[in-house]
């Protein structure tokens, strides 16, 4: 099963979201559909029974933190956009330990850690500019705070019209 870490938005944040994203409805960007918003913690591919059953005994819980929803970014860089987000900076700590914790259990630990949640992928774009300019446009603006309590266990099933999402586990 194709498996994540992640956390959860509010309702109200996703609607908030989902509003910036109509700005960025451009041919060949693809939105992630607002149910869909999240968090990644840590994305750990396709996992069999056995592994999931591990990290399910994993004590993932947290301590709670509130993050700043801020600032529009991209990956991997703005000559080469390919992923669309929204930062989340306090839960940078967050994620080394949730990174270190799912070590120990054979997964690699990432380079670095820019926690964000990803609002568009870019398939392919005709007006590189004009995407560059909707991202500096918008690239300072700042939603409410989100207080980060629980880190959940998504299992992701890939469709044609997109992924689905449910949730296996809760800290």
């Amino acid at each position: 099963m194709r498996c994540f870490l992640a956390i959860e938005l509010t309702d109200k944040l996703k609607e908030k979201i989902g509003e910036l994203q109509n700005n960025f409805k451009i041919n060949g960007i693809k939105s992630v559909e607002k149910e869909n918003l999240h968090i990644t913690v840590k994305f750990l591919g396709d996992i069999d029974d056995d592994k999931l059953e591990k990290i399910k005994l994993v004590d993932l819980s947290i301590n709670p933190v509130n993050t700043p929803i801020k600032e529009v970014g991209v990956f991997p860089n703005e000559n080469y956009i390919k992923i669309i987000w929204v930062g989340a900076p306090k839960l940078t700590n967050t994620l080394k330990e949730i990174d270190e914790k799912i070590s120990e259990l054979g997964f690699k630990k990432e380079r670095s850690y820019i926690p964000h949640i990803t609002i568009g992928r870019v398939k392919f774009i005709k007006d590189k500019n004009h995407l560059k300019e909707k991202i500096e446009k918008y690239k300072n603006i700042k939603f409410d705070n989100l207080e980060v309590k629980n880190i959940v266990l998504i299992g992701s099933q890939l469709t044609e019209k997109g992924p689905i999402y449910t949730t296996i586990k809760k800290w």
